[in-house]
């Protein structure tokens, strides 16, 4: 059963990164730098996201699904620079002239429990956190083996991958790029940009898990 719901999984979630593709050429964040980090965080997302389905397309499952940890950690230094960053930081970041790689060290950002936390404490949208929070309850385990080699995945890519716990990820996975898409939209500073995104959420209802 879920080989057949696969199969008619794949092509659609393509058509909604193409409506996600077109919606975000459209887009140009607010000039502030915290709004022009977390718009490159939400583009680098849409790009993992993107790629895990092609991977997994292309018979390389392992691969595709340990992207949706970059994905995901992706959204939530999004989110952390919006709304956990100390302004300090971003004064700091600002004024060095050129950033090379050993200087990089100075300005990175917290792990991402730290990054977890410090949005918890902070005045972003509950309802978002609250999904995030959610999502690595259900996944946490499983991205970590995808990540890291591990036992699950060592073993499904020499069994074979139940066409269930693709099904699930990659569903898992375009919530990820749902709350992404919308956080982008949101950077905008524009009412308008936000409207595609409800429609999308119609659209492409089969493309999406049911988050509470």
């Amino acid at each position: 059963m879920y080989e057949t719901k696969l199969n008619l999984l794949l092509p659609r979630c393509f058509e909604m990164y193409q409506f996600m593709a077109e919606h975000i050429s459209h887009l140009e964040p607010m000039p502030e730098l915290k709004y022009r980090l977390a718009f490159q965080s939400g583009v680098l997302c849409f790009e993992h996201g993107l790629a895990t389905l092609k991977l997994i397309t292309d018979d390389l499952a392992s691969s595709g699904l340990g992207l949706m940890r970059l994905q995901y950690e992706s959204l939530i230094r999004g989110m952390w620079f919006i709304y956990a960053a100390n302004d300090v930081w971003f004064t700091t970041l600002s004024k060095a002239q050129t950033i090379g790689p050993e200087d990089l060290r100075k300005f990175e950002t917290p792990i991402i429990a730290q990054m977890l936390k410090d949005l918890e404490n902070s005045d972003g949208p509950k309802h978002i956190l609250s999904q995030l929070n959610e999502f690595k309850a259900v996944t946490n385990s499983s991205i970590n083996s995808f990540t890291h080699s591990g036992l699950l995945s060592i073993i499904s890519s020499s069994k074979g991958y139940e066409p269930k716990l693709i099904y699930d990820a990659i569903r898992n996975a375009n919530a990820i790029a749902a709350m992404n898409i919308q956080m982008m939209s949101l950077l905008t500073g524009s009412d308008n940009a936000i409207e595609p995104v409800r429609g999308m959420h119609h659209r492409f209802v089969d493309c999406l898990p049911i988050i509470h």
